[in-house]
């Protein structure tokens, strides 16, 4: 988080600061609350949609700017859906630029997946489990990934995840069902080849 005050520092304070309606402390005061309150939500969302590891920090960092630049468009009681499309486009971003400048060889693009998920079995260590969600999650395309992590892992409603995809909602629906087929099947065969193991 050490990253954050400077993110702070270099938004913008409130255009209207000859009015002292808000002054300069008091806007990144409530930037600053607005970190401290939903850093962790939203560096595990950036993490879900598959931001590496090491970029996850300057992509925090890229969502609170943005946020501290628009305090004043961010309505009361609706701060983490707007943090939360801010990073949804953050994601995406990174994830491009990822996927350009990684190697092929690189064991990264791997371990950059999806990293929480619920468990496909008891019997497996976290570490184990860790592992077979990212193979898992990694082998639906985006489309589907996207919804799945929305609705399944970060508990949107169906109407979140369309607004925030910008996609019907019968679309988002659609690729959920997909989604969650694919993702059975494939835990499916996975766990048929270890009992075939035995």
């Amino acid at each position: 988080m050490s990253a954050l005050p400077h993110a702070v520092s270099r938004a913008k304070g409130p255009s209207d600061e000859d009015d002292g309606a808000v002054s300069r402390h008091a806007h990144h005061a409530a930037v600053r609350r607005l970190v401290e309150t939903y850093f962790g939500d939203v560096w595990r969302f950036l993490r879900h949609l598959g931001v590496p590891e090491r970029w996850v920090d300057d992509a925090v960092q890229d969502v609170f700017v943005v946020a501290a630049r628009r305090f004043d468009r961010i309505q009361p009681g609706s701060e983490r859906s707007y943090l939360f499309a801010t990073a949804f486009k953050v994601a995406q971003a990174a994830r491009r630029k990822f996927v350009r400048e990684a190697p092929l060889d690189d064991d990264s693009v791997v371990e950059a997946r999806v990293d929480t998920s619920p468990t496909p079995e008891q019997e497996l260590d976290d570490k184990q489990a860790r592992e077979l969600a990212l193979r898992l999650l990694d082998e639906l395309d985006e489309g589907q990934r996207q919804v799945f992590v929305l609705f399944e892992i970060e508990g949107l409603t169906m109407q979140q995840v369309a607004d925030l995809t910008e996609l019907p909602v019968g679309t988002v629906a659609s690729r959920l069902r997909r989604a969650r087929e694919e993702f059975q099947t494939r835990f499916e065969r996975h766990r048929n080849s270890l009992r075939g193991g035995r």
